[in-house]
């Protein structure tokens, strides 16, 4: 039997990454969609055993391009930290459209825990993705990933200050938020297109663990051996130093939907929570950095 073929858009990125590695473990030939094929992220996700495909999201011929032949389609869409206008709902909206033309069997997104974020950017483009996907009748399923554990790797640095670790977030200290791994987030994916017909027409929240900004300090402390908090950060400053971020910390402060990890128990079993996450990946950068023994 001949390998079946996925198109991943968005392969180079924190989840797209693990989703690709998943993918190429379980059999899949995998494309990673980049705009860049010989860049140093391209490279690296080759080293995976994916292959790298030219297709730009702005640009709907390279996407029908990327996509043609292709058994199933994987998006996870443009990161947040450089698509906070409109941009990321067209160029989703592209990738919806082309895989309407091409018709593959199979297409997934990997949307957001977006239950209300109408009008809010970033989360609200990819709530208007989702609603495009409908409205084309596309056999689609929808992954919601919470909050990514990897961001701690490269956008919360965790500083020392009098003998502390110190985590800053502009979200209240005690205000849970569903949190996933990519590991997590490929593992969900690869079972979802394993078997198309089980979950075409389904959605799934992908969370692990549940925690606030002082559960996931006291985790690092934990693992760490030393005093760890939780600092917030004004909203103010957001505003004055990160406005395109300003609305998306005002709906993560203040979202009510209670998250649950029910969804991915179901599909991969027994997910990995953040104490594991930190011991496994944050806590060995961390004590390169301070020079902290194990």
């Amino acid at each position: 039997m001949s390998q079946k073929v996925v198109t991943v858009f968005g392969a180079t990125g924190t989840s797209g990454g693990g989703v690709t590695r998943q993918l190429v473990a379980a059999g899949w030939r995998v494309r990673a969609a980049t705009r860049d094929a010989a860049g140093d992220k391209a490279r690296r996700i080759a080293g995976t055993g994916a292959e790298p495909v030219v297709a730009d999201m702005d640009d709907r011929a390279s996407v029908r391009a990327a996509i043609e032949g292709a058994d199933a389609v994987y998006l996870a869409g443009p990161s947040l930290a450089n698509r906070w206008d409109i941009g990321q709902a067209v160029q989703g909206i592209n990738v919806a459209d082309a895989v309407a033309e091409v018709r593959p069997p199979h297409f997934v997104y990997q949307s957001a825990l977006v239950s209300d974020a109408r009008g809010v950017l970033s989360v609200g483009s990819k709530r208007a993705i989702e609603e495009r996907i409908a409205e084309l009748e596309l056999p689609a399923t929808i992954l919601r990933p919470g909050w990514f554990m990897d961001n701690f790797l490269n956008y919360f640095p965790i500083e020392e200050k009098d003998g502390a670790l110190v985590i800053a977030m502009a979200i209240p200290v005690d205000k849970a938020n569903g949190l996933v791994s990519a590991e997590d987030i490929g593992r969900a994916a690869a079972v979802v297109l394993g078997d198309r017909d089980a979950h075409v027409g389904r959605d799934y929240d992908l969370v692990s663990d549940i925690r606030s900004p002082a559960g996931m300090a006291a985790a690092i402390g934990t693992e760490m051996g030393k005093p760890a908090v939780a600092v917030e950060v004004p909203l103010a400053s957001i505003e004055q130093f990160w406005p395109e971020g300003l609305g998306l910390y005002k709906w993560l402060s203040g979202r009510t939907r209670e998250d649950s990890t029910a969804d991915l128990v179901a599909l991969v079993g027994t997910p990995i929570d953040f104490a594991q996450w930190v011991r496994a990946h944050l806590a060995p950068v961390l004590r390169a950095q301070f020079a902290v023994d194990a």
